[in-house]
């Protein structure tokens, strides 16, 4: 049972884009396997049409959850080795199915395979050929435009259009690992059994519990992803997050945990909107911020900063929990939501039904802040788009 937490299984099938699956193991319970989605979410990224980009995005992590999910459940009844062998099944089969995908269509025309990233877009887009040559034209006049502008790798990082996103993104990673979302994962059963009191609750139950709901709300957050903008999911789960973290620190602090049922039931709260915006958010905006020149190596680069930050953080953990103890531990949460939430309004650009191209060009303009941009940038853009089009007929 001590091992009911350290092995997550992940897998994802994102229909005729995107199908990729694996599994980890976590013996420490600190080390997670988050990193593996960097390519997977740059792909998806490209392959993806504005409108559905989010949905697409945010699929990996309800499969996350649901691995999650899934191994709390067997491993509340099979032995760890059991659970571990059993995680093979998905991703062997993911690997299969894999062969028969195409490639990046950007990757291919950035290494000069046009007529193969036409047959790419051509499949990504069900057969449409109008809508496969447009995208191809782009793509190519966009590679074209580039390389009037070479830069060295080191040059192009520290690009407005690179850094700016780059330190957005990883911002926001930080305050996410200091709300805990990563955390109530790996020490979940810790978590509800001081939360709980000693209330007769089977801590290993409420732990698949607290599981579902969180595979439930991703799925949810995948739907409204295609209704609601990017900020208005992030301060609503932002906002949320602080709420339920500081109100059950307070509860904890009132030394009200012998109502065991009340305090899980903020920390459900807590799980479910920390999942629908904080969770998903900053891998669907990786896959959207950065620029097709440097996609790659930024997105590597920031779950290099990432896995780094979340080692560090859930070592800590214990220590920290000993000093302040769990009503601290909550306070923080709460109080780096809070930060989150407040930096998130000042400088996250909303890029739903945004073309990459389009939320390339954003990060061209001089304004460091979302709040203190050109407000017509986007008319600017539908007249260009607007222009090109009279131009062709």
């Amino acid at each position: 049972m001590n091992n009911l937490s350290c092995n997550t299984v992940h897998s994802y099938d994102i229909h005729k884009h995107f199908h990729i699956g694996f599994t980890g193991t976590d013996n420490d319970r600190f080390t997670g396997t988050y990193s593996k989605l960097s390519l997977a979410l740059v792909l998806i990224g490209e392959i993806s049409e504005p409108h559905l980009r989010g949905m697409f995005s945010s699929v990996p992590f309800a499969s996350y959850s649901f691995g999650i999910l899934l191994v709390y459940a067997l491993g509340s009844v099979l032995s760890w080795r059991y659970v571990a062998g059993l995680s093979m099944i998905l991703p062997i089969s993911s690997i299969i199915v894999f062969f028969f995908l195409p490639e990046s269509p950007v990757w291919l025309i950035r290494h000069d395979r046009i007529e193969s990233a036409r047959k790419a877009l051509t499949w990504l887009r069900g057969g449409n050929n109008i809508q496969a040559a447009e995208e191809a034209k782009h793509l190519i006049d966009r590679l074209a435009a580039e390389k009037h502008h070479q830069r060295t790798t080191l040059r192009t990082l520290l690009q407005p259009e690179v850094i700016k996103p780059f330190v957005i993104i990883n911002v926001f990673n930080t305050m996410q690992i200091l709300s805990g979302t990563y955390v109530i994962v790996f020490y979940a059963v810790d978590i509800l059994t001081h939360v709980q009191g000693e209330e007769s609750v089977d801590h290993f139950l409420a732990a698949v519990l607290t599981a579902c709901v969180r595979f439930i709300f991703t799925i949810l957050a995948s739907c409204l992803l295609t209704m609601i903008g990017r900020r208005t999911l992030a301060m609503t789960s932002g906002l949320g997050t602080a709420i339920s973290a500081l109100g059950l620190g307070t509860l904890l602090h009132q030394n009200c945990q012998d109502s065991g049922y009340i305090a899980a039931v903020f920390l459900l709260v807590y799980v479910a909107v920390n999942t629908l915006g904080f969770m998903i958010l900053p891998g669907v905006l990786l896959g959207e911020l950065f620029p097709a020149k440097i996609r790659g190596l930024a997105g590597g680069l920031t779950f290099l900063l990432f896995n780094l930050i979340l080692f560090g953080v859930a070592k800590v953990f214990p220590l920290i929990n000993s000093l302040v103890g769990m009503e601290g531990v909550f306070w923080i949460f709460g109080t780096a939501s809070v930060v989150a939430s407040l930096f998130l309004y000042l400088t996250l650009p909303e890029t739903k039904t945004k073309t990459l191209s389009q939320i390339e060009d954003y990060f061209h303009q001089d304004n460091l802040l979302w709040v203190t941009r050109d407000k017509n940038w986007e008319r600017k853009i539908h007249q260009i788009e607007t222009e090109k089009l009279t131009v062709k007929v």
